[in-house]
Order: C-alpha cells, then sequence, then structure tokens
C-alpha cells in the first residue's frame, strides 16, 4: 500500500489534504483514483489509512480519514549518524539506505580528509536530500522521517552530538591500543541514542581520533578488510542496531 508523510496540520479528524508535490505523484505517476486507500504518517507517530478524493481536472486530492493507529516500526534506540561530506551521489546513497535500515538523524562533517571542504548546502539541495529522505522512509514502512542537519565542521559535530547520545562511537581503520569491536563496545549498553562517526575517503587523522576520544567517543574497528567510506556509512549502524536487536 502506497504511504505518504505529510504535516500535522494537513490532517485533521476527518479530511487528509495532500500538497502539490504528493497531487502530482498520485495521479500522474500512482495513477491512484477516487476510493483507492492509501497510508498516511503524520511524523508523530500515527499511521491513518485514507480513501481518496481525487478529481484529476483540477489537479486536487483529499481523503476520508478511515482508521488511526500507532506505528511500531521505529527502532528503540535512536541512531545519529554523522559521516563525512563526500560526492553528492554517495550521500544520496547514504541517505536512502541509512533511512532505510533505522536511521534516525543524518549530521554531516567537515573534516580535514573530506573530499567536500565547505558547510554550506544550498536550500534546494538540502530539500532534494529531504525528499530522498522521505521516499526512503515511505518505501520502508518508518514511522517517523529521519532528521537532516546542516553540515558543520567535524569538531563543532563532535561538541553537538556526542553530549546528546548515550554512546559515541567512531569507526576507525588504524591499529590502536583502546580500540575494540562494535560487540564489544556495547556491552553493558542501556540507553536510548548513540552517535556513530564515520571518517571520509582519507579516513580520519590521529588528531582527530584524538579529539574524537576527548570528547568521549569510543574507537570501534569495523573488521578486518577496509570499506569504502560510503560502504561503512551503512555497515557501521546497521551492525549496531543488528546487535541491540532492533534491526
Amino acid at each position: 500500500m502506497n504511504r505518504f508523510f505529510l504535516e500535522p496540520y494537513l490532517i485533521t479528524d476527518e479530511r487528509v489534504n495532500f500538497p502539490e508535490a504528493d497531487v502530482h505523484q498520485i495521479i500522474s505517476v500512482l495513477r491512484l483514483r477516487s476510493g483507492d486507500i492509501v497510508e498516511v504518517l503524520d511524523n508523530q507517530g500515527c499511521l491513518y489509512r485514507v480513501s481518496l478524493d481525487v478529481d484529476v481536472d483540477k489537479r486536487s486530492v483529499t481523503g476520508q480519514l478511515m482508521t488511526k493507529e500507532s506505528v511500531s516500526t521505529e527502532p528503540a534506540v535512536q541512531i545519529t549518524l554523522c559521516f563525512g561530506m563526500t560526492s553528492r551521489d554517495k550521500v544520496e546513497w547514504i541517505l536512502q539506505k541509512g533511512t532505510e535500515i533505522g536511521v534516525s538523524d543524518f549530521s554531516p562533517f567537515i573534516s580535514s580528509r573530506t573530499l567536500v571542504q565547505s558547510a554550506d548546502l544550498s536550500d534546494k539541495k538540502m530539500a532534494r536530500w529531504e525528499r530522498i529522505i522521505q521516499e526512503a522512509a515511505e518505501q520502508s514502512h518508518r514511522g517517523r522521517l529521519p532528521k537532516l542537519n546542516q553540515p558543520q565542521e567535524f569538531e563543532s559535530c563532535l561538541n553537538s552530538c556526542v553530549g546528546l547520545n548515550n554512546l559515541s562511537l567512531i569507526a576507525w581503520e588504524d591499529d590502536d591500543s583502546d580500540q575494540m569491536n562494535i560487540n564489544q563496545s556495547l556491552l553493558g549498553f542501556d540507553g536510548n541514542s548513540i552517535a556513530l562517526y564515520v571518517g571520509p575517503e582519507g579516513g580520519f587523522s590521529t588528531e582527530e581520533i584524538h579529539l574524537a576520544k576527548e570528547s568521549g567517543c569510543r574507537v570501534v574497528t569495523l573488521g578486518d578488510r577496509i570499506l569504502r567510506m560510503e560502504t561503512a556509512a551503512i555497515v557501521f549502524p546497521a551492525v549496531v542496531l543488528h546487535d541491540l536487536g532492533e534491526l
């Protein structure tokens, strides 16, 4: 069944009003008609089944609320994925697949070795990336839309994320005396939020790892093989959620 995330103000006690972007998808792409049933989510934990009223001539779509229920597909542990800014296609792949597996927040950062060295993100690109997240969330039956934060410097990302999460882990491919695997890093964990840091194509510098440790991050390994950064950005949260029984 087709799913749509809508702003709560578009959902009343009995009716739903679909915005222009969804009207185009419903009429021109999905070719749905009056009487077809869709699912609508309010991004606040509720799911509604809606019977459509489609006016093709006026390019208008509304709907009649049929049922309402709570959504239970969200992980109990919220994952914030912090990753080095990279090329557009890699970022979009990370956002799409990260949303599908259950990431709650995306926080891109600029570090000494990131391919992109500017934290400026145009409104157009931000809107495109948020749309990719929304489409992935609808496809994967997420109950809430993951949040996409504006890019920031690595140190600022550490300061803003470490303190807000019960545990912070940073993946590093070099040998480190304090390094542990993911399973070891999660032993005894009983919180509800984890921040994960994945470096850029060139990896983190030694200085950045020291800074992360001082900020409260634990250094972990993703295994004996070296992963591409976009692969690591998906494997890392997937393994964490799996080990916590949330995947």
